[in-house]
């Protein structure tokens, strides 16, 4: 009997201006920078070979960017999906931690304290949020089993689903470190999910 299993790989953009300014992004549709191009190109030159079978991304630019050179490189077309954008902010997008503290200090300290339950004004439900990242991932690996897949999209989905598969509290969010354009695989078999490599960053020990 044949031991079905699927590998996915997950990466996370290229960086923006934002991310360097530690501002908060979200939906904001936000450009790479000069060195998130730099080292989009660095990934896709290291995975050119490897013969992934499907390429998604979130629909926002810097997801579909960083996607893209990837994409170039195998040969590939990109497939979009709202379903990975990053949590929406709401209001905070756009600010930086100080300004946020400054006109919503209330909101702000309600959402360090406890982020499951308090949302940014305007914002998005991490309940939701959860919801939507595990319905596209449920989705893809039904639809690919036996498959190679490049998910190119944000932090915080990257984050949520590791709690998710990994059976990790969810208020352990933060204590996963995936940096931009870094590298995170997870093999499937059956219903068990291994995590074999996490947040790495244009190795070549990774083939």
């Amino acid at each position: 009997m044949k031991i079905v299993a699927t590998k996915m790989l997950l990466i996370r953009h290229g960086e923006t201006d934002w991310n360097k300014e530690l501002i908060f992004q979200g939906h904001s549709d936000t450009e790479l920078n000069e060195k998130g191009i730099k080292n989009a190109k660095k990934n896709a030159e290291l995975l050119k070979d490897l013969n992934y079978d499907y390429i998604y991304c979130s629909d926002l630019k810097r997801a579909k960017d960083t996607a893209g050179f990837i994409a170039d490189k195998l040969n590939k077309k990109i497939i979009e999906s709202k379903e990975i954008r990053e949590l929406d902010f709401g209001k905070w997008e756009g600010l930086d931690f100080k300004s946020i503290e400054e006109k919503y200090p209330d909101e702000f300290k309600a959402w360090q304290e406890d982020f499951l339950k308090n949302n940014p004004p305007g914002g998005e439900k991490i309940s939701d949020f959860t919801e939507r990242v595990n319905r596209f991932f449920k989705s893809v690996l039904k639809k690919h089993r036996d498959k190679k897949i490049i998910v190119v999209t944000h932090g915080g989905v990257i984050k949520t689903y590791l709690t998710e598969i990994m059976a990790v509290p969810k208020k352990r969010f933060w204590q996963f470190q995936i940096e931009n354009n870094s590298l995170t695989e997870i093999k499937f078999t059956g219903e068990v999910a291994v995590l074999t490599k996490l947040n790495l960053l244009y190795s070549n020990n990774f083939k």
